[in-house]
């Protein structure tokens, strides 16, 4: 699938940040070895909303990420986190309407998502999706009934961003996550670059580069050229997703952090 303007995924996949089409959807090994635990920064109340520019319209469409709550949700204690992109201004009005919705619960033990959903708006077209985790997290029963085999740290759009939040930023290191999205699963490769100063529109931030690679063919490659900026604080705020695809650049700007 065309990465969409809610990841642009992202974020957004990557998500909002990278998704290929259907058709590219690749099978991942769904190897069950434990990995490490990561320490992401959940904090109950966040929301962070972006701009999002796409080639030459200046701004495209808007993203917002929240972490609602933490309550009991089929018995198990979670954080319930949630994703929305939508297409504004002229980009709405040459009626590329736009409108992605995606909720995640994630345990917070784990820090893995156990239950998601999704609902689009394309148009005037509305397409929904769902998944459910089992209780040993190795398969994901999805809105029609059927399941797929799923490998450890497999997240979803809502709630990869917050994963990626807590890698290590030693450069050098990488992670693979894996993404269920639409009932297919695709492989990211996160590798932290470097240090970078970043200039957005409400203020200078001292931020680590790290590099979003789509895994295919069993190799990353960096073709849509995404980036994400996070603040080198305990927060590690994604202040800014870039990304380069065939189709125009694409830039995602944290706009308001409450």
């Amino acid at each position: 699938m065309a990465m969409r303007i809610v990841v642009a995924l992202t974020l957004f996949p990557v998500a909002l940040l990278c998704a290929r089409r259907p058709d590219q959807a690749r099978k991942v090994s769904t190897d069950k070895s434990t990995t490490e635990k990561a320490a992401t920064p959940f904090v109950v109340g966040e929301q962070i909303n972006y701009d999002i520019s796409w080639s030459n319209f200046i701004v495209a469409g808007e993203l917002t990420l929240q972490t609602k709550e933490r309550a009991k949700f089929d018995g198990r204690d979670a954080f319930h986190v949630s994703a929305q992109a939508q297409s504004v201004g002229i980009v709405k009005a040459l009626n590329h309407r736009l409108n992605d919705q995606y909720e995640s619960f994630v345990d917070t033990s784990s820090l893995l998502p156990f239950r998601g959903s999704k609902v689009s708006h394309h148009g005037k077209k509305v397409v929904q999706s769902s998944f459910v985790m089992d209780p040993s997290g190795h398969t994901a029963r999805l809105a029609d009934g059927t399941s797929i085999d799923v490998p450890r740290d497999t997240y979803d759009m809502a709630s990869v961003l917050f994963a990626i939040r807590g890698i290590s930023q030693l450069p050098g290191s990488s992670k693979t996550l894996n993404i269920i999205e639409d009932g297919k699963l695709y492989t990211i490769r996160v590798e932290p670059e470097a240090k970078e100063k970043i200039y957005i529109r409400v203020g200078t931030y001292d931020a680590f580069r790290v590099a979003i690679k789509m895994i295919e063919a069993g190799k990353p490659t960096d073709a849509h050229r995404i980036r994400i900026y996070l603040t080198r604080d305990q927060e590690r705020l994604p202040v800014l997703i870039t990304a380069e695809p065939p189709w125009g650049q694409i830039r995602i700007e944290m706009t308001t952090h409450k």
